[in-house]
């Protein structure tokens, strides 16, 4: 016989953990439950994630068919020749039997020329050059 060492723990004296076949299939079903959970998780967070990018993807639809609309607008304009004849217009052109008016701002009024200097009455000798200096 072997000695054995005396512990106790609830009364119960060296109980040693088996490894049976439930122990075994209790890990099993644990750690699959575990990889269950994280699947579902990531799985979920996917969902989310390509929802998010389908919207986008949406509004970006949206948008390109709003552009796509003034686009063929825009081809049926020039191809009917509506276009070509507004742009003749925007250059100043008229067709022969219109009266074309200009509407625009008058121009400013002209500016009075500044006064001239009067010339003395007098010959311009040499004592008026002096009055005329002191203001006299």
């Amino acid at each position: 016989m072997r000695p054995r060492r005396a512990s106790a723990s609830n009364g119960i004296l060296d109980k040693r953990v088996r490894l049976s076949h439930q122990t075994l299939l209790l890990a099993a079903v644990a750690v699959a439950s575990l990889w269950m959970a994280g699947s579902l998780v990531q799985e979920l967070s996917l969902n989310q994630s390509l929802s998010h990018q389908a919207s986008d993807l949406r509004a970006q639809n949206a948008a390109l068919s709003t552009t796509n609309g003034e686009y063929r607008r825009d081809i049926t304009a020039v191809s009917s020749g509506a276009a070509a004849e507004e742009e003749a217009r925007k250059d100043g052109y008229a067709r022969s039997n219109e009266k074309l008016y200009l509407v625009g701002t008058p121009p400013p009024p002209p500016t009075p020329a500044p006064p001239k200097a009067k010339a003395s009455g007098s010959g311009g000798g040499p004592l008026d050059a002096l009055r005329h200096l002191f203001g006299g």
